[in-house]
């Protein structure tokens, strides 16, 4: 091998060497966690939200004031006006000054003092509401009074809940019931 050569070949090795090492320097340092992303939210007034089944109305859910997260579609919702239709026609009405409702379970909690009534006559209040779609069932939870003027019922509990829009209901804790003495 030649003096050139040999010459060449320690240029070339020092070169790689010091590649090397500015590889291994210049390693960047590691990235702090990115801040989780905020809530994609959008704000609606006086919006609307109804669900249908073999195009009967199940239920629809007014609102002065919404909140839905757009990647969930859950809504926090401010002064509730509630509908649920019975299939027996008749209609539930509900208000709330606050609810929650979560898309995905198509499941509505209520609360801050309900108020409500039916197209038959029954009136309701109650601390808390929940409304389950899957089965189709209204809680009224804390303090709940449900009273029906058309076969003079009133029933009082911690819950009260029913799948057919308290024609028939169960009563759960503290439960109390009248039936017959219309005043």
């Amino acid at each position: 091998m030649t003096r050139n050569k040999k010459i060449l070949i320690g240029v070339v090795l020092v070169l790689l060497a010091a590649m090397c090492i500015w590889t291994v320097q210049s390693v960047p340092d590691r990235v702090k966690d990115a801040p989780p992303l905020e809530k994609r939210v959008m704000t609606y007034n006086g919006n609307t939200i109804v669900e249908e089944k073999d195009g009967r109305k199940l239920w629809e859910l007014t609102a002065e004031s919404m909140e839905v997260d757009i990647d969930t579609q859950d809504a926090v919702i401010d002064n509730l006006d509630a509908k649920f239709y019975t299939e027996d026609g008749r209609t539930i009405h509900l208000t709330a000054p606050k609810a929650n409702y979560k898309a995905k379970e198509k499941f509505l909690t209520a609360e801050g003092g309900i108020k409500g009534d039916s197209t038959d006559g029954a009136h309701m209040k109650c601390d808390k509401a929940e409304w389950r779609a899957a089965e189709e069932k209204i809680a009224l939870i804390g303090n709940a009074e449900l009273q029906r003027d058309l076969d003079a019922v009133k029933a009082a509990g911690d819950r009260i809940e029913s799948k057919d829009g308290f024609n028939k209901f169960k009563i759960t804790g503290h439960a109390h019931l009248e039936k017959g003495n219309k005043k």
